[in-house]
């Protein structure tokens, strides 16, 4: 209410207050975090993306940078900061049971990217966790936007403590409470080269084509898998097609090297 009238100061504070909440955060964590690279600024017409290990990766990018996150949609105390603290920063949020969330987060996106007030947009195309040591296949949303896209390696070392949130398995609340216990959380970032989408080339080519560059930079494997598999089960008519064109292309890989 005091700052009614001022959007650039009271944006400018909540953008500020979060970095903070942030980097509060990091210490209860006893984060150490190394940074490479030009640090993020507000552009219009691009986008962050990057590989997705637990929720604390937003948190340790958004400690140096007030990014906007796209999210999936969370209960708890979680879910309180979204739509409070975070509801500040443009974040965008969605629920992934509901089909009709894509297109209107799709809506979304496309007007947060051409608006040159809105925050860098943050997003994870694997759209799940992964352990670290694998990246699975990205999303092509992110690569489809007719943006420069900015990708960001995040590899963490685990040494003290495994980084890795498993869903499944514990709470988000069980997660931290064994990060703040662990002796330390130590990672790297690094923010790699803009890269923009080549003539000729589609939107998934883009993705993959971003995506080796963060497996090369963080020195994690590239797997041919579906992220969702996590979530939904595949029908056996569906797996048995998979199965199938996977031994008719290691059929012709054997075909061809004897040609040769």
């Amino acid at each position: 209410m005091l700052l009614k009238g001022h959007d650039n100061i009271r944006q400018k504070l909540e953008r500020g207050l979060v970095e903070f909440i942030c980097s509060v955060f990091v210490a209860s964590w006893t984060g150490v975090v190394k940074y490479h690279g030009p640090r993020p600024s507000r552009r219009p017409k691009q986008v962050f993306v990057a590989n997705h290990t637990s929720m604390i990766d937003f948190v340790i990018l958004e400690q140096m940078t007030a990014f906007a996150v796209i999210m999936q949609k969370h209960p708890g105390w979680v879910g309180l900061l979204q739509t409070t603290v975070l509801e500040s920063l443009g974040c965008i949020w969605f629920n992934r049971t509901e089909s009709k969330d894509r297109l209107i987060v799709a809506e979304k996106l496309k007007r947060h990217v051409e608006d040159p007030e809105s925050n860098p947009l943050l997003i994870f195309p694997e759209g799940t966790c992964v352990n670290n040591e694998y990246t699975v296949m990205f999303k092509k949303g992110a690569f489809e936007l007719g943006c420069a896209v900015c990708p960001v390696a995040i590899k963490y070392n685990k040494i003290f403590v495994d980084a890795f949130w498993n869903s499944k398995k514990q709470s988000f609340t069980t997660h931290l409470i064994q990060l703040m216990t662990s002796w330390a959380v130590v990672c790297d970032v690094w923010y790699l080269e803009p890269q923009t989408i080549r003539p000729g080339e589609t939107a998934i080519e883009f993705a993959e084509r971003v995506r080796d560059m963060i497996a090369k930079r963080a020195g994690i494997k590239k797997v041919p898998w579906d992220g969702y598999l996590k979530y939904y089960r595949p029908s056996p008519k569906m797996t048995e097609k998979k199965q199938q064109k996977y031994s008719e292309t290691i059929v012709q890989q054997l075909q061809d090297t004897r040609l040769t």
